[in-house]
């Protein structure tokens, strides 16, 4: 699949019911590895992710109730989850995440540059949060984003038209 085919074929489309399963399974492909780093088995990784990812869910529903959720689509297959807040002040990037078979081959690129579009279109700064030991924060980077800033966790990162 060429470059232009990939982006081409990039769709989202609403959370739904019956996507739990999905978005349990793209939450923990992106997160864990700290914790294999210290030893801890699959089982007990698996169970642990699955409190963060009620916790984060929790929060979403409480902190973002305009935010659109969406599940990244590749040639109509899921490919990762992206939820926006459209504010009048700003694009909250809330989370961008993609399955670990869709990562580094332009799609994540594709996504945050319509976002930036977006943002330029609105003329409105376009503003997330990363982990900061994230692999992402070299995407960001890479597309302008600059730290505005840090806590021991994560970076605060800002992109403006």
């Amino acid at each position: 699949m060429t470059d232009a085919d990939r982006v081409n074929s990039i769709t989202v489309r609403p959370v739904a019911p019956g996507d739990e399963e999905l978005l349990l399974k793209v939450y923990k492909s992106s997160r864990g590895d700290d914790l294999r780093g210290l030893g801890w088995d699959e089982e007990r990784i698996s169970e642990f992710l699955g409190m963060q990812y009620e916790a984060q869910q929790h929060f979403h529903e409480s902190e973002y109730q305009r935010a659109n959720d969406e599940i990244i689509l590749l040639t109509g297959e899921p490919a990762g989850r992206l939820i926006v807040e459209r504010r009048e002040y700003e694009i909250r990037c809330i989370d961008v995440v993609l399955l670990p078979e869709h990562r580094n081959n332009g799609v994540g690129a594709f996504l945050i540059s319509r976002l930036q579009d977006e943002a330029r279109r609105e003329n409105k700064p376009l503003r997330l949060q990363v982990i900061r030991f994230s692999r992402a924060v070299n995407l960001f980077e890479r597309a302008g984003f600059v730290r505005t800033s840090e806590t021991g966790t994560h970076f605060q990162m800002e992109w403006t038209p």
